[in-house]
């Protein structure tokens, strides 16, 4: 068989994945387009080839979906346990006094444990292991939580790609030292070398420690990315690890200082072929890592047996390999661009210079619009400027400082500044107008754009040029659709304990949030390593609004000052123009709010009560109060044809002052006050609502026990059904005119309840 022959007989595997990981159309239409192409092909050896490769991984993906499947516990009832778990000195991963490490147990599943560190002495110990551990483990087992809202990042999907279905909340255990055999012996070996290898990069200076934990140990660093804002912008972050690009400079690299060895070739070659396991664990095992170790080995092995292995062919194989290992590799952002990228090196090595970077931009586009939601206008500019310069400045920099670092701090230093400088100048040309807050495009889409990308640069040069525009074109139209949406919505964001939701009117004419989320910041031991600050709205209501389109707030209400309704403030301003924020009078003449809204000069606060004209219609407080919860805000508005009461933390107090002030109110969707407690939502104020459903925003297993027995019993006696961001994740209500369809995001326990 031919390489293309090859390349076209993997595809049908491609579809099958696609359709094993939840779009079943999509995937049997791809494979319908896919066969349609390979009868063209009228080769029998070709087809035979098409049949058993789709049996083989069929009934594979089939019986790793059964496994994952059956080895998963419920996510809503954490169960005890007491195991043994197999840890590699490599996995641990601190973040301040918390960790997380991946185990084995002896029937060879594998789980995701997290716990917290009690001491200094038990943070030396879990950062400087060189062997395999055992741990003896009790704690809380659950299966992995789905993304709890819309267009967030799913981690439950990306550990299940790797067969890990559960999380252990490790409470009390021991660790002791272990050893290995055979096989296992040999991993444990190259895992400890990459344990050493990590400790050495986290003791480096600046901005070389960040690029040598990422090209090396294919470690990401907990501020890379801040460092690497400006790259990530840019849409090179490819660069990095993702792409498996340094992979293949150091095979070179290596290749080259063997043969001027002088050392006979069938020698070197049989070294690098056994070494390149082993590589692949020390270099991290990322997607990147294993495409291109998987693509040199099979090179290797060819020319050790007389065989020509084309590009193309060992390209094919290492597809075929890493869909073997992971299944949902074609639906991460690593998998696509790694293989995508690598991909179309090989099938335009032909063309001019600048026709491949264009055609490297634009099969990175859809990739990067799915999981980023942007784009930068000078990513093809800053692709013709950084590309040549990994090889020849990034890489070498850090090779120079990472070696340099034990016996030369200075170079190591002086390379680390020539980093830091290179990540400036990629944050200053990030920061130019050109960022394109494109949004998530629907899949199909995406997919579509990458397939008609390669029908555009497979097209005669006389028609090449009539064909893109047809495909800029397709693009300016999603981003249209995407931002002036036909619909509008209420969204009420899953953020744990908090309130976080979203009123957005069709086209987008207005967007209000009604309050941000936000946790309590528990004071971390002084022994713990310092981390970034992070914001879980980043995750949440961020990434949604971006995969929208929106970079403007219109409205922002707050409804007063807990952190869990305020703390992330910080994420929002920083990520979008806000053009009003309204708080009560309370709040806005309290000395910490004056002092956040000095950090953002220009910012346009209102003070709102009773009365005070706005989007919303205000229902308390009524005069000057404290912004706690008897003091917070209480708002009401219209939207498609429902009349939705918006609670925030307010008590039954605040409930009796709105039912006397209005006894004739009513509304369609109550959002009950302060997470379902029972200091809110009295049956008098339901029996008056008489709302037709009830939503209830509150964190899983938090430790006030909200909702409260008492409410759920006043919402049975008063027959008004309820949602819960616990049961169900984000809640939507989509409209268009005075009609809409109520969505959720989870269903681990119904719906809708009453």
């Amino acid at each position: 068989m031919t390489a293309a022959h090859w390349f076209l007989a993997s595809l049908p595997v491609v579809a099958l994945s696609v359709m094993f990981g939840g779009h079943l159309w999509g995937g049997a239409a791809l494979l319908i387009l896919i066969l349609s192409r390979i009868w063209a092909l009228r080769s029998v050896v070709t087809w035979w080839v098409v049949v058993v490769l789709y049996l083989v991984f069929g009934t594979w993906f089939s019986w790793q979906a059964t496994q994952l499947s059956r080895r998963r516990y419920p996510v809503a009832q954490p169960q005890t346990v007491t195991t043994t778990l197999r840890v590699q000195p490599d996995s641990p991963v601190v973040y301040g006094s918390g960790y997380t490490v991946i185990g084995q147990k002896p029937s060879g599943e594998r789980v995701l444990v997290h716990g917290t560190l009690r001491s200094a002495a038990e943070l030396r110990r879990l950062t400087h292991l060189t062997r395999p551990t055992l741990w003896r483990i009790s704690g809380q087992q659950a299966g992995l939580l789905a993304a709890p809202n819309f267009n967030q990042f799913d981690a439950a999907a990306y550990w299940g790609h790797r067969g890990i279905a559960n999380t252990l909340k490790a409470g009390a255990m021991t660790i002791q030292p272990t050893t290995g055999h055979g096989l296992t012996w040999w991993q444990d070996n190259w895992h400890g070398l990459r344990s050493r290898l990590i400790q050495y990069c986290e003791r480096l200076p600046g901005a070389l420690r960040i690029y040598a934990l990422g090209l090396f140990p294919g470690k990401r660093a907990s501020d890379s990315p801040q460092e690497l804002a400006g790259m990530q912008q840019l849409g090179l972050i490819h660069l990095f690890a993702i792409s498996g690009l340094h992979v293949a400079l150091v095979l070179a690299v290596a290749e080259w200082g063997l043969i001027h060895a002088r050392l006979p070739r069938e020698w070197w070659e049989w070294v690098l072929l056994l070494g390149l396991p082993g590589y692949a664990i020390l270099a991290g095992g990322g997607s990147g890592v294993l495409r291109a170790c998987w693509m040199r080995g099979f090179q290797l092995a060819g020319r050790r047996c007389h065989q020509s292995v084309s590009p193309l062919t060992a390209w094919t194989w290492a597809l075929l390999v890493g869909l073997w290992v992971n299944p949902g590799l074609l639906f991460e952002l690593g998998g696509q661009l790694s293989y995508g990228l690598s991909l179309a090196l090989i099938l335009l090595a032909a063309e001019p210079l600048h026709w491949r970077e264009i055609g490297l931009t634009l099969l990175g586009l859809p990739s990067l619009l799915t999981g980023l939601f942007q784009w930068h206008s000078l990513t093809l500019l800053a692709n013709w400027v950084v590309v040549p310069l990994f090889p020849t400045v990034l890489l070498p920099l850090t090779v120079i400082g990472t070696i340099s670092a034990r016996w030369w701090p200075e170079v190591a230093t002086t390379c680390a500044t020539g980093l830091a400088t290179l990540d400036a100048s990629l944050r200053r040309l990030a920061s130019l107008p050109g960022n394109v807050a494109f949004g998530k495009p629907f899949w199909l889409v995406a997919w579509g754009w990458y397939l008609g990308t390669w029908w555009v640069l497979s097209r005669p040069p006389a028609t090449c040029r009539r064909w893109l525009m047809g495909l800029l074109t397709s693009y300016l139209l999603a981003f249209g659709w995407i931002h002036w949406p036909l619909h509008g919505e209420v969204a009420y964001f899953d953020v744990g304990q908090g309130d976080s939701l979203l009123i957005r009117e069709p086209f987008n004419r207005r967007v209000m949030l009604i309050d941000v989320g936000g946790r309590l910041a528990f004071p971390q031991p002084a022994w713990a390593p310092k981390t970034p600050v992070t914001y879980g709205a980043e995750k949440t209501s961020v990434a949604y609004l971006k995969s929208r389109g929106i970079t403007r707030i219109n409205d922002l209400y707050l409804t007063h000052h807990d952190a869990d309704h305020i703390g992330d403030l910080p994420a929002i301003l920083k990520n979008f123009q806000v053009d009003q924020v309204w708080a009560s009078v309370g709040m806005v003449q309290e000395a910490a709010w004056q002092r956040t809204v000095a950090h953002y000069p220009g910012l346009k606060v209102t003070a709102v009560q009773v009365g005070t004209p706005g989007p919303l219609v205000v229902h308390h407080p009524f005069t000057v109060m404290p912004a706690d919860n008897p003091g917070s805000l209480a708002l009401q508005g219209t939207f498609g044809g429902l009349n939705f009461l918006f609670m925030g933390d307010l008590d039954q107090v605040g409930e009796r002052k709105i039912m006397a002030a209005h006894p004739e109110l009513r509304a369609d969707v109550l959002k009950l006050g302060h997470h379902g407690s029972n200091t809110a939502t009295s049956p008098e104020f339901v029996a008056q609502l008489r709302p037709r459903l009830a939503v209830i925003s509150a964190g899983r297993h938090n430790r006030y026990g909200h909702p409260s027995p008492e409410t759920i019993a006043t919402l049975q006696q008063a027959q008004v059904p309820w949602v819960n961001t616990q049961q169900q994740g984000m809640i939507r209500y989509v409209y268009r005119g005075h009609h809409g369809t109520w969505q959720t995001k989870l269903n681990l326990e119904g719906d809708f309840r009453s």
